[in-house]
């Protein structure tokens, strides 16, 4: 029996409860083996990233510590130039010959797949598995491929951008993000935030 891979992607600054939600719903609800936090590297659709993506994997890494189903995959901050899905679906795909590959976002990403360099080729690589998200509609049906999956999962309203601000204004982040995430933001010194807890 070939195992059931699933890949969410994104560039976790910082990575917080909703997508470790996404992560284990898919896990569940798809009956997957395994999910990967595909840290991004270079993405080119979203420009400069806060943070290195060092910190970034570091912050990844200490998520899903103590999770055996969830793990880090760091091939994409390790390739140099932008990160295109395509070229880590190819990669995958050839290091992974027998696994079934699920790839996970939220509709707000799904909305812009025709802008996604070679998308036909990562649609051909991976099931694609689109999931909900607090105040996003629903991409066109036109711009998914034909054999999308769609994941409702619970919605939390939490946003890498909402916690950069709350760390740096001092403001509450516990239970927004796993204990482990907060003391590596703090031992780091990300966003701003103090080195203990407020």
């Amino acid at each position: 029996m070939s195992r059931r891979l699933g890949l969410l992607g994104g560039t976790f600054d910082p990575p917080h409860l909703g997508h470790l939600v996404v992560a284990e719903c898919a896990r569940v609800e798809l009956g997957l083996d395994e999910v990967r936090l595909l840290v991004a590297g270079e993405p080119w659709m979203k420009g400069a990233t806060v943070t290195s993506a060092a910190d970034r994997l570091r912050l990844a890494e200490a998520a899903v510590s103590g999770d055996r189903h969830l793990r880090v995959d760091d091939r994409e901050v390790r390739r140099d130039g932008p990160t295109f899905t395509a070229d880590t679906l190819v990669e995958l795909r050839a290091e992974e010959p027998d696994a079934e590959l699920f790839f996970v976002l939220g509709e707000d990403a799904a909305a812009g797949l025709p802008r996604w360099e070679r998308v036909e080729e990562a649609f051909a690589k991976a099931t694609f598995v689109v999931v909900t998200r607090p105040g996003h509609a629903a991409p066109a049906a036109d711009v998914l491929p034909a054999a999308v999956v769609h994941l409702e999962v619970p919605q939390l309203e939490v946003s890498s951008t909402e916690l950069r601000r709350r760390f740096g204004a001092g403001l509450a982040t516990r239970y927004l993000v796993p204990d482990a995430v907060d003391a590596a933001v703090r031992e780091l010194g990300l966003y701003g935030a103090a080195a203990t807890a407020p």
